[in-house]
C-alpha cells in the first residue's frame, strides 16, 4: 500500500486524498442537495481511519447538521457518531 494510504475501497496516496477532500468540499457548495449530501458521505468515508482529517471533517459534518438542507442534516446525524469515535 502506498505511503499515507488507508484500507478503503480505493487506496489513495496522501496527495490524492488531499485533492479528493478539496473537491468534496467544493461539492458542498453545489446547488444540488444530492451532490452536497454525497459529498458529506465521501468526506466521512475518507476520514474513517485517518486521524489527520477526522476532526476537520467532523467539523464540516457538524456544520451541515445545523445549516444544511434537510437531506444533509439527516445524513450528518448518521455520520457524526462514526466520526466522533
Amino acid at each position: 500500500m502506498a505511503p499515507g494510504a488507508h484500507d478503503s475501497r480505493l487506496p489513495l496516496t496522501r496527495a490524492e486524498r488531499k485533492r479528493a477532500i478539496t473537491l468534496l468540499k467544493e461539492f458542498l457548495t453545489d446547488r444540488s442537495s444530492i451532490v452536497k449530501t454525497c459529498a458529506l458521505q465521501g468526506l466521512a468515508e475518507l476520514a474513517q481511519g485517518n486521524s489527520e482529517i477526522r476532526s476537520e471533517v467532523a467539523g464540516v459534518v457538524e456544520e451541515a447538521s445545523r445549516t444544511g438542507t434537510p437531506a444533509m442534516k439527516a445524513r450528518a446525524r448518521k455520520l457524526l457518531p462514526e466520526l466522533r469515535r
